[in-house]
């Protein structure tokens, strides 16, 4: 067993103990946040044919000229397909989206025309192909929209449904399996007694498991008033899952509760404690091909510990790359702690036009939640660091999920920042 060892490489030890998750195929509707399995390739053009812009008229013959007068041969609603050609100074009611006939030369906006009678008075000039959608304009046949190793957003979903794509096929989500270790641990849901503590630890890591599009099949609590053993209980959920979280009973580097706990189902133990903080005393093993992680019992630890070590697993697993977005950034508080190991300062990031900046979050000692409730980015601070100051650039891992998280920042013009995106 490899102990105190850095964080890039422990990382590098799990994932070279993973493989990317089998695939299956699930309708388009229930694609959201998947990550994708193959490319989708367009097979035929959006828009098929050539179609109205606006709601107006679509013109034949010289269009910019300015005041022009052009004979209506009648309207076209919405799904009529014209069975009529215009000639030059004739039009066509039109509406938007709607087929137009052969012999447009453009189409004009309703309300930039004068309708008396049979006849129509354009105002202003308007350029030959204006308000036309050409065909493939969108998207051409043979065109890859959608590369493999992508999450779905809600704009594919959109284009597979204009695509007629019923189906996709997607990278299986991860199976997941949460215990939380400790004799003064109880479920959530039980009340407390003197000497006992509601698992906050299992709900937390349930949301980012959730959050990073993992499935979780279990969270279960085993402490001293349970009647089993709680290596019963781990096998159980290495059954079900392709990956346990523990978390608790991580503290004296060799001699905790969950490293006893692995070797006693016979697991291979990949290492256990590195040199950062909060949460200094993680592990990870292996059992049948399956993963075992350790967490820190103390919800800072077990956070921080869940975005370096599991959160680029399940990421890894479903064929996504699994490093986090690294970017300097400003930050706009003093952090006061100094020396130590490697250290992680749970942050809130945002980006404007002068770049990324960082909020240092109130409550950063390991046994709070407070600094929890609005972290979107870890500040990596190196071993020894001096006091941090307002104003100084540092290095942050942004924590994303499939839809984004940041704060988007508006100029005084009100144009918003261009955020970042990942997996």
């Amino acid at each position: 067993m490899r102990v105190n060892i850095g964080l890039e490489e422990a990382l590098q030890e799990i994932l070279n103990k993973v493989n990317v998750l089998s695939t299956e195929t699930v309708p388009f509707m229930e694609a959201l946040g998947r990550v994708v399995a193959e490319d989708i390739i367009v097979d035929h053009n959006l828009p098929e044919s050539t179609q109205a812009a606006v709601d107006g008229f679509a013109l034949a013959g010289e269009v910019s000229s300015g005041q022009q007068q052009f004979l209506v041969k009648g309207r076209l609603g919405p799904g009529d397909i014209p069975k009529f050609s215009l000639s030059p100074g004739e039009a066509v009611g039109v509406v938007t989206g709607g087929f137009i006939p052969p012999g447009t030369t453009a189409v004009i906006p309703g309300e930039r025309v004068t309708l008396a009678g049979e006849y129509i008075t354009t105002r202003g000039r308007i350029a030959a192909g204006s308000n036309l959608k050409q065909p493939g304009e969108d998207f051409t046949v043979g065109e890859t929209v959608v590369r493999k190793g992508h999450r779905v957003t809600p704009g594919m979903i959109g284009l597979m449904a204009a695509l007629g794509i019923a189906e996709v096929q997607v990278f299986r989500r991860p199976r997941i399996a949460i215990l939380s270790l400790g004799p003064q641990i109880i479920p959530y849901y039980e009340m407390p007694v003197d000497g006992q503590l509601r698992d906050s630890n299992g709900p937390l890591l349930a949301a980012l498991v959730t959050r990073d599009g993992g499935q979780v099949n279990a969270v279960e609590v085993v402490g001293s008033g349970s009647n089993r053993s709680v290596s019963s209980v781990l096998m159980e959920l290495l059954s079900e899952a392709d990956l346990v979280i523990t978390n608790g009973g991580t503290y004296s580097s060799g001699n905790g509760e969950a490293v006893q706990l692995f070797k006693e189902i016979g697991a291979e133990i990949l290492f256990w404690t590195m040199p950062l903080k909060p949460g200094g005393h993680p592990g990870a093993a292996v059992w049948n091909s399956k993963l075992l992680v350790s967490l820190s019992g103390n919800p800072a630890g077990c956070t921080v510990g869940y975005e370096l070590l599991v959160a680029p697993v399940l990421a890894y697993l479903q064929g996504l790359d699994p490093y986090p977005y690294r970017v300097m950034a400003i930050c706009n508080d003093d952090y006061q702690k100094t020396g130590g190991p490697r250290r992680f300062v749970r942050g809130h990031a945002s980006c404007n036009q002068d770049g990324w900046s960082v909020t240092v979050l109130p409550g950063q000692k390991p046994s709070m939640l407070r600094s929890l409730l609005y972290c979107n980015a870890l500040i990596d601070l190196p071993a020894g660091h001096p006091p941090l100051k307002a104003g100084a650039e540092v290095p942050i891992l942004l924590l994303t999920s499939n839809t984004g998280n940041y704060t988007v920042n508006r100029d005084t013009d009100g144009n918003e920042a261009v955020l970042a995106a990942r997996r």
